[in-house]
């Protein structure tokens, strides 16, 4: 008789929010990876979320054991990072792993205690932020460093940051790359269906895109800076539209204004939220992506539009060169005409654009969800001290 696999608690409170967006969409995935393989553990989830959280981790990852606790989230925030209690025991079972997919120590009786860090934006680009966001961040990432037996960073940028800023052993922090459904940008485009969604929303002639939260730390306001600028050099009937697509985020204030005072001629058009099966529609579309964010600890729109065979233009900084590989337009996020520069060479040599962006496919179909939690399900075998 061969005995029980050993078991693993994910924490997927991340995950378990209706509409769900940027880090659970990303736990999600790594995780349906982890279920569909071979896997030396067993798992179950435990999450705090909203009333239609529990629906959501049924809906994506199936018969999965999980227990859902609705409007507990300030709760276990407070709970776990004063008096590390009550144990993810409690709602999970006996297991040898707790793993937190998003900057918080699990409260464990025995278990070892792992945690997902994506960014330390909150230190690197503090302005960017709330100061509640830098506080409670503040707060979690000193328990994780404290607590936690093991981290796992999306990049090599996150792991160096995590060593620089937080001064953690490097030998703690094991790095695990985020990943790209390539189904969802491979199956055949259907360009009625685009055509429709495109109507809908309000274009009338090729468009760039930009996905993500509308929060300063995107950038928004000199995207749309240098969107102009670069739009004053083409004649109109050449020159694409540019849509946002993502929900109004912190400090939007300034951004909604900017984008109010652009849309008189339709050339701007804010989308808002967007189900997933449209964003990615409208992402592979579109002419390229423009992703000049000031900071990102992985940048999973700027792998996305790589997977969707679009040239992409992201920064030159944090993470998202590491992504790249050498396969985007890289700028300087705070140089508006940099950023308009690369919009008009994009726009100007499509020969060229189409090389990197055949290129920048190809190297995403070696980031994965699959390579992706199979490095993550290593790091469990290391910690738990089983055979790699």
């Amino acid at each position: 008789m061969t005995s029980a696999k050993p078991r693993i608690a994910l924490d997927l409170s991340c995950a378990a929010e209706s509409p769900v967006t940027g880090i659970g969409y990303a736990a999600i995935n790594q995780v349906k990876a982890l279920l569909a393989g071979d896997s030396a553990f067993a798992y179950a989830s435990f999450a705090t979320g909203d009333r239609q959280g529990g629906a959501v981790l049924r809906r994506e990852l199936g018969m999965l054991h999980h227990r859902v606790l609705p409007f507990a989230r300030l709760a276990k925030y407070h709970l776990w990072t004063r008096w590390s209690w009550p144990p993810i025991e409690w709602f999970s079972g006996d297991v040898r792993i707790a793993h937190n997919f998003c900057h918080q120590t699990p409260a464990t009786r025995n278990a070892l205690k792992l945690v997902t860090i994506h960014d330390l934006s909150f230190i690197r680009v503090p302005e960017t932020h709330t100061e509640t966001t830098i506080r409670v961040q503040s707060r979690l990432l000193k328990q994780c460093v404290e607590e936690a037996d093991a981290l796992i960073a999306v990049s090599n940028h996150c792991k160096s940051e995590l060593i620089e800023l937080l001064g953690i052993d490097a030998a703690r922090v094991h790095v695990v790359p985020n990943g790209v459904n390539l189904e969802e940008f491979e199956k055949p485009f259907d360009p009625q269906e685009h055509a429709r969604l495109a109507r809908r929303v309000g274009l009338t002639r090729d468009y760039l895109i930009q996905i993500g939260t509308l929060e300063p730390r995107k950038n928004i306001l000199r995207l749309l800076e240098a969107y102009g600028v670069a739009r004053s050099r083409h004649p109109h009937s050449h020159s694409p539209q540019l849509l946002l697509v993502g929900k109004m985020g912190w400090k939007s204030g300034p951004i909604a204004e900017a984008i109010a005072s652009r849309t008189s001629g339709a050339d701007v058009i804010h989308a808002g939220y967007l189900n997933r099966s449209e964003a990615v529609l409208l992402l592979r579309g579109a002419r390229a992506c423009l992703y000049p964010s000031l900071y990102e600890g992985f940048g999973l729109p700027v792998l996305e539009a790589m997977a969707a065979g679009i040239p992409v233009v992201t920064s030159a900084v944090s993470a998202l060169p590491e992504v790249a590989g050498g396969t985007c337009t890289l700028v300087d996020p705070y140089d508006v005409e940099s950023i308009a520069s690369a919009i008009c060479s994009v726009m100007d040599n499509e020969e060229a654009a189409a090389r990197l962006a055949a290129a920048a496919r190809e190297r995403a179909r070696t980031l994965t969800w699959e390579t992706s939690a199979s490095a993550l399900e290593k790091v469990y075998c290391q910690v738990a001290g089983m055979p790699v």
